[in-house]
């Protein structure tokens, strides 16, 4: 029996309705879903509703982006002046979809989203791409306007083969038209996770763009300090040295271990329920967050 801890739907940046991500779970094999879009709830009502009637085990979850400079401060607390080349996410399990701080968190991320998107397509529009806000809003479908949608249309337009040629060369961090939208803390969101009755999880570590495993300790470390719960450790990024490494640290730090596909329907080459994170995984975690909240 397995689960998939990390997926997407179309109330962010996924290509499948909230509601049909229970029926593909179970197609899948899988015995436990959890829904965490990007920086909104708004799928979850659906979203649970439609496994309660398939019969599935869901977990309304989110992604909250945040701030990665707390990773990049040295022991002494002091900052090292590294680049930031990284991201920062925080994946909240088990949340309250409704709870105040979470909703006045996910406004405030809403508003840098819609500041940053028509930077970055002024920035791909300077690089010699005519692409139209306009044109990526109707991609969204009246949803959250996040980068696959702009590399959808990039890809449309025959700028790029593939969105993932698109974030690596544009729209990742490090790419040309990247734009930073860090608004929020990495404490705020563990907080606000918190105050939703959530557990907080590191999500993908490897992409926090640390160099070496005691920079990556010691940055785990402190989010720990801020109340983090756990740490996905299976992940599409993650070869299986990392999941072992990643393993390693949550055993060490004392973290519940999570993982997931990051599934996002056909914006990703991704299958729903690919990494095999077995069930127990979820069981874990289920009762992580009961000790938590008293429950």
């Amino acid at each position: 029996m397995y689960c998939d801890l990390h997926a997407h739907s179309t109330a962010s940046d996924g290509t499948d309705a909230p509601a049909d991500l229970p029926k593909l779970a179970k197609q899948a094999g899988l015995s436990a879903i959890a829904l965490t879009d990007h920086d909104t709830t708004s799928g979850i009502p659906e979203f649970l509703a439609a496994a309660k009637r398939a019969r599935i085990k869901a977990v309304p979850g989110i992604e909250l982006s945040a701030d990665p400079a707390i990773i990049h401060n040295t022991a002494d607390n002091t900052h090292d002046d590294t680049p930031r080349v990284g991201t920062l996410h925080i994946l909240g399990y088990f949340i309250k979809p409704d709870a105040p701080h979470l909703a006045e968190v996910q406004e405030r991320l809403l508003n840098a989203r819609e500041q940053r998107n028509p930077q970055m397509i002024d920035r791909l529009n300077e690089l010699g791409m005519v692409i139209k806000y306009e044109e990526v809003t109707e991609a969204a479908g009246g949803q959250i306007v996040g980068r696959p949608h702009i590399g959808q249309i990039m890809m449309e337009k025959g700028y790029v083969k593939s969105i993932h040629e698109a974030f690596a060369r544009y729209l990742g961090s490090q790419g040309e038209a990247y734009i930073r939208k860090d608004r929020l803390s990495a404490e705020e969101a563990i907080e606000a996770i918190h105050e939703a009755e959530g557990l907080a999880v590191l999500a993908h570590p490897t992409q926090l763009g640390l160099e070496t495993p005691s920079q990556l300790e010691h940055a785990v470390a402190r989010l720990k300090t801020l109340g983090l719960d756990g740490i996905e450790t299976r992940h599409s990024d993650h070869t299986p040295r990392d999941t072992q490494l990643f393993t390693r640290l949550a055993n060490k730090l004392g973290l519940t271990p999570t993982g997931g596909s990051d599934y996002h329907g056909s914006r990703k080459t991704l299958d729903l329920g690919s990494q095999k994170v077995p069930i127990d995984v979820y069981e874990n975690l289920l009762d992580a967050h009961r000790q938590r909240v008293g429950a």
